[in-house]
């Protein structure tokens, strides 16, 4: 099927998936891919299976975040919590303490732990943003100080060219008046 090198990548796919891939290269419409092709190496055809592999995985992760998130949602009835919805099960531990059973803890904990992990990426998230906006803001103040400064020389050679204007209408009209004309 595909060249021994695309293994890493084909493993972790599903063999439906991995055949689909050949058999939509052999009969792409517009594009179709020779057998010889497929089997060998190549970049289009490694590129086009990390292409189905991160598909697979991004399409896995929203799942998993679409469980997570219904199991946070979802109201849970006692008979999800206990194991014997009749009456509930209370365990008494050697020292001597009491216990309810935990297969709802374990799942709310289960839960936690995701929403921690997802706190923490979002965490990150922000982290980077925001040295990415730090810098952002750092070059649009760096270059409003620059135009600030060449608008400010330039404001003073205007006035020095309005002086040197002034001057040369003064003389000309001093010039004028001691003509004889």
């Amino acid at each position: 099927m595909f060249h021994s090198d695309y293994k890493l990548i084909t493993d972790r796919l599903p063999d439906s998936l991995v055949k689909r891939a050949y058999q939509s290269l052999l009969n792409h419409s517009k594009n179709p891919v020779p057998l010889e092709m497929i089997s060998g190496k190549s970049d289009r055809i490694e590129l086009y299976l990390r292409h189905k592999l991160e598909v697979y995985e991004n399409s896995l992760n929203r799942k998993r975040k679409n469980m997570a998130q219904e199991k946070l949602l979802r109201p849970r009835s006692l008979s999800e919590c206990n194991v014997f919805p009749a009456s509930p099960a209370i365990y008494v531990t050697d020292n001597g303490t009491q216990t309810e059973n935990s297969a709802c803890n374990h799942e709310e904990e289960n839960n936690h732990h995701l929403v921690i992990n997802e706190l923490k990426v979002l965490s990150q998230h922000l982290l980077d943003y925001r040295q990415t906006f730090e810098k952002f803001m750092l070059d649009i103040e760096n270059e409003y100080r620059e135009r600030n400064n060449a608008n400010k020389k330039l404001r003073g050679e205007i006035g020095d060219l309005k002086l040197q204007v002034q001057e040369a209408e003064k003389e000309l009209a001093s010039m004028k008046s001691n003509s004889p004309h």
